[in-house]
């Protein structure tokens, strides 16, 4: 495991933590639309790295290939379309149940072995989203819940998607961008074939899908790859529950939300889920490290 190829996927985590307010910002515009942009910014991201690295991009018309971009799009539409139903932070912070979700889907099928603080933080997550979603009693519209339901099943679908890629023998690099251009495709094709027509962007909408395509919807991709595949998986899942802190607060000083003490259980509660993996973690490390000394 490389040190520095887990600090390229906390880089990735650091640029999530903005997924929220670009997320609220692009709230106006059709999700397949902006993630049409997104991914191909991506996919000219990676083109130009390969280019520049000697590598080539993999086959379009591979199974795995098909099956990472379904998964990439569905979880990037799932989570823009959220932002039309409920309360942008609170969806956002639903959505931040993944690491825990990752956690408990790679201990269950894909040989993570975080042990049992892997589990008990990840049920400390779920508990903060509880007290979220439960402030005024549980007593939900429909649209609400549809909302959070659909936010919580993104989370799902990026811990499936990051232990996929973490056992994927391609190179990294050449896999993601023709994942990109795939899931660009999918939104495009899917977009036109509804007989949407391109909408009048104004300077802002132009500014918001380009640093999502830069950032937490289109380069951070390549940095998380790296990281799941190359560095500290576990710590990386770990060190995601720190996206939801600095998410919140960057919703709150820009006014997408409204301050209360359910929030910040919620926060203390998925971060304290967070140093309770990362010291099972530490200690399993260390006892196998012992283990092998004998």
């Amino acid at each position: 495991m490389s040190a520095r190829h887990t600090g390229l996927g906390a880089s990735a985590i650091l640029s999530w933590g903005t997924l929220g307010v670009l997320g609220a910002f692009s709230a106006s515009l059709p999700p397949y639309l902006v993630l049409t942009f997104c991914f191909a910014i991506a996919a000219g991201m990676g083109l130009a790295i390969c280019a520049a690295t000697g590598r080539k991009p993999v086959r379009l018309l591979d199974r795995r290939t098909i099956l990472f971009a379904g998964l990439l799009t569905a979880y990037h539409l799932s989570y823009l379309e959220v932002f039309h139903h409920a309360d942008p932070i609170s969806v956002s912070l639903i959505n931040y149940l993944w690491p825990a979700c990752l956690i408990i889907l790679g201990n269950l099928f894909f040989q993570l072995r975080s042990g049992f603080p892997g589990y008990l933080g990840a049920a400390l997550g779920f508990a903060g989203v509880l007290i979220l979603i439960g402030k005024d009693g549980f007593a939900l519209q429909l649209s609400e819940t549809f909302g959070y339901g659909l936010a919580f099943v993104g989370a799902i679908l990026w811990a499936l998607f990051s232990n996929l890629r973490r056992h994927d023998p391609s190179d990294a690099i050449s896999a993601m961008t023709t994942i990109c251009f795939a899931s660009s495709l999918i939104c495009g094709l899917w977009w036109m074939a509804n007989g949407a027509t391109l909408p009048a962007l104004t300077a802002s909408d132009v500014w918001v899908i380009a640093a999502l395509g830069l950032g937490p919807a289109g380069g951070a991709f390549f940095l998380w790859d790296l990281g799941m595949r190359q560095g500290h998986a576990a710590l990386l899942g770990v060190l995601g529950y720190s996206a939801p802190v600095f998410s919140t607060i960057l919703m709150l000083t820009l006014g997408l939300g409204q301050p209360g003490w359910e929030v910040f259980a919620a926060i203390a509660l998925i971060t304290l889920g967070g140093i309770v993996v990362h010291s099972g973690s530490t200690a399993s490390s260390s006892d196998k490290t012992k283990a092998r000394a004998r």
